[in-house]
């Protein structure tokens, strides 16, 4: 070999993108829990100036990321009240990560659903400068808890109706709904009567997946990108007839694009069939566990980086 040529080096490999700083994770999910449900507290629509103030402290964090970030406004019991968008809205064809950011009246909401929003807003960071396989959105829902669930008002309703009357193609959705609250103690998990016999865990250490039938494939690939490298159980479940025959399954903003043909999936410690703090003052921060809401929100950016590719 003469001496030119072996001066010329083979390129070397890329290398596999840093690990992010778990740390720096959990500190920055404590943060945004922290401001969400102890400095706000009650964030619900008989509090109009902590719903208002949660929806900007949404869309300023998404602005300092870098996203385009706009507000889909309407009127709820003669309030104005907007969802918050970020990302570029592609009618071709996108996913959504979203989230609710209000309360249900009297609590301050950490696990429900400052979790959340705390796991939307760091994923999105962890993935703002990756380039993606498909464009991605990420969606603060306003006016998700009662007495405003159920109808036409709910901040998701309002997205998914005109998306679909706007011909939008969306390729899934994921809904954060509840995920901070995680039990290692045998019989800290209910699971509802028809799901009784079909072997569910009763300890209350794991994430669920919800699907209906039409989402079942969108879940089964996020199930393996959580758990691919992460330590976080997963269970999954899809429901037939978009969840009516387990009513437990469709409370949260996933039904609503559900109901318009819109493939959903919930990620959730399954709220009250858990956690006893369910929908009061009691469901605080010091309730939440942190390590878990980091697996999750480092295995979201794994799946987001991968999924349409």
């Amino acid at each position: 070999m003469s001496q030119e040529a072996s001066s010329h080096k083979a390129p070397e490999p890329p290398r596999p993108p840093a690990e992010p700083d778990r740390e720096a994770l959990r500190a920055r999910l404590r943060q945004h829990l922290t401001y969400l449900s102890v400095t706000l507290g009650e964030r619900s629509i008989y509090r109009p100036h902590t719903l208002r103030a949660a929806e900007e402290y949404v869309f300023r964090a998404f602005q300092e990321l870098g996203y385009p970030v706009s507000r889909q406004v309407f009127l709820c019991h003669r309030q104005e009240v907007a969802n918050v968008i970020a990302g570029q809205v592609r009618p071709a064809g996108y996913y959504i990560l979203g989230a609710h950011f209000d309360t249900v009246a009297g609590s301050p909401g950490a696990d429900d659903n400052a979790s959340g929003v705390a796991v939307m807003l760091e994923t999105a960071r962890l993935v703002q400068d990756t380039p993606l396989p498909r464009p991605w959105v990420f969606i603060g829902f306003t006016t998700e808890e009662p007495p405003i669930f159920g109808s036409l008002y709910m901040g998701s309703d309002i997205y998914a109706r005109r998306a679909r009357r706007e011909n939008h193609r969306i390729l899934g959705m994921l809904c954060l709904e509840s995920v901070g609250y995680f039990r290692q103690e045998p019989d800290t998990q209910i699971i509802p009567l028809p799901l009784k016999f079909l072997g569910y865990p009763t300890t209350g250490n794991f994430l669920g997946l919800i699907s209906d039938r039409r989402s079942k494939a969108l879940m089964e690939r996020l199930k393996q990108a959580l758990t691919a490298r992460g330590t976080l159980p997963v269970e999954t479940l899809a429901v037939p007839l978009g969840g009516y025959l387990v009513p437990e399954t469709r409370l949260s903003d996933h039904a609503n694009f559900w109901d318009q043909g819109y493939p959903a999936v919930m990620l959730t410690d399954t709220a009250f069939l858990r956690n006893p703090n369910y929908h009061t003052e009691g469901d605080r921060l010091e309730t939440l566990d942190l390590d878990a809401m980091t697996e999750l929100t480092l295995g979201l950016a794994r799946f987001i980086a991968t999924e349409g590719r």
